[in-house]
């Protein structure tokens, strides 16, 4: 079938929207998982690194990986807008020239769980990332020979403030995310979710598979089969409504989450994942926050990612006068953000959570009455989140009406 000159013309017209509305899309995407929790980004960071046998300086880590999420998110709301077309284009061909033999790497090698090109938000098989950039790679090469076909929503002279905007709006994200917590938490221990699930109750969630006669079945624990079959694997029941598993170990290694769990009474938990010198900084605060806590009927305690001797060396630095338990390091990374950070619990249900950093440390000289955890309020609930993009998308919005105006640019470019 011969189409028309004008039909081809329009086809390609769309395939450029297309293409502009995958890419863009993507990369906005990829970018706002990463802002949002730059802790996260950085973790996955290192697990590359320590797969590679390399290592950088921390701060030169998390410097990086706020500067991606910025230009990703930025590259991506310029390709949506149909804004500097070319600058826009080619940088998105730059990250993938790099992303996809990354991935490719990492679909064959598979040296991670996933890439962690979205974050928690959504989580892929390294085959799936792998075929996605493929597509993505070759809309990409075609928006660098067509892009420039398709008028743009900005004209030229105002773009700069739309660029500026999709900047501010990510670096905005992750100073919050980095210092205080996530605007929106993507992992298991929400704000109004429990803490803790005794290893004992977690085993209970499982289901076991056997074989018998080449045929497998899966059985709950109270209803395992008799000796004439043979054991497989144990899996996890794919329910959301269950928790994750956090067991909290005593210097004895008794698993103390049940008690945990089952006391209603207010709790606040000093978190320490990786113990270093830098909290020796903080030590003073925390035993003074413990003091308060007690004179206001809260209970509170240290968890903290080492155990043996490794505890015991960091309770003799820090002193702490609170009791101090051991939990999985990674476990308290899902559970927080941060180097040193403080969840508050009432009735076993998380009410708010920060870093230690971003508590300041008069507020116990404060004259706020009742209890100051009470004032304290979260930032992971998304209302923050909510006003931060009403706001910038309210800035686009007047960014493109702008250019609608013809006072304003009577010389429009077309």
């Amino acid at each position: 079938m011969n189409l028309s000159i004008s039909t081809k013309m329009r086809l390609r017209l769309a395939m450029v929207v297309l293409c502009r509305i995958a890419v863009g899309i993507t990369f906005l995407i990829a970018g706002w998982a990463k802002a949002i929790d730059p802790w996260g980004f950085v973790i996955k960071v290192g697990e590359y690194l320590a797969v590679w046998g390399l290592s950088l300086p921390h701060e030169l880590i998390v410097a990086a990986c706020v500067g991606v999420a910025c230009i990703e998110f930025c590259t991506g709301a310029m390709i949506l807008l149909g804004a500097f077309k070319r600058w826009a284009v080619w940088t998105a061909a730059a990250f993938m020239v790099f992303m996809l033999p990354l991935t490719a790497y990492i679909a064959l090698a598979d040296p991670v769980d996933d890439c962690g090109c979205f974050g928690d938000f959504l989580i892929l098989s390294n085959w799936a990332t792998f075929l996605k950039n493929i597509a993505i790679s070759a809309a990409v090469v075609y928006l660098i020979i067509r892009n420039r076909a398709v008028r743009g929503l900005l004209p030229a002279p105002i773009q700069w403030m739309a660029m500026s905007a999709s900047v501010a709006f990510p670096l905005y994200l992750s100073f919050v995310g980095y210092n205080i917590q996530p605007l929106v938490d993507f992992r298991p221990f929400k704000t109004g979710t429990t803490i803790f699930t005794p290893f004992e109750d977690y085993i209970e969630e499982m289901e076991y598979i056997y074989e018998k006669d080449g045929i497998e079945r899966q059985f709950a624990l109270d209803e395992l089969p008799d000796s004439t079959w043979t054991f497989v694997d144990a899996v996890e029941i794919n329910d959301d409504s269950k928790t994750a598993a956090i067991s909290v170990f005593d210097v004895n290694g008794n698993d103390i989450a049940r008690e945990l769990k089952e006391d209603s009474s207010d709790h606040l938990y000093i978190i320490v994942p990786n113990p270093d010198l830098q909290f020796i900084s903080r030590a003073r605060f925390v035993n003074e926050l413990a003091d308060y806590g007690r004179r206001h009927d809260c209970t509170i305690i240290g968890l903290v990612g080492v155990d043996g001797d490794a505890l015991a060396e960091w309770e003799a630095l820090v002193r702490p006068r609170f009791p101090v338990y051991t939990v999985e390091d990674t476990s308290l990374k899902m559970l927080v953000r941060g180097t040193g950070a403080l969840v508050f619990t009432r009735e076993g249900r998380i009410v708010w959570k920060r870093t230690l950093a971003s508590i300041d440390a008069s507020l116990l000289d404060s004259n706020v009455e009742g209890n100051i955890l009470d004032s304290i309020s979260p930032v992971d609930d998304g209302r923050l989140h909510l006003w931060a993009c009403g706001i910038y998308l309210a800035v686009i919005l007047l960014v493109y009406l702008l250019g609608q105006s013809p006072k304003l640019l009577p010389n429009r470019k077309k």
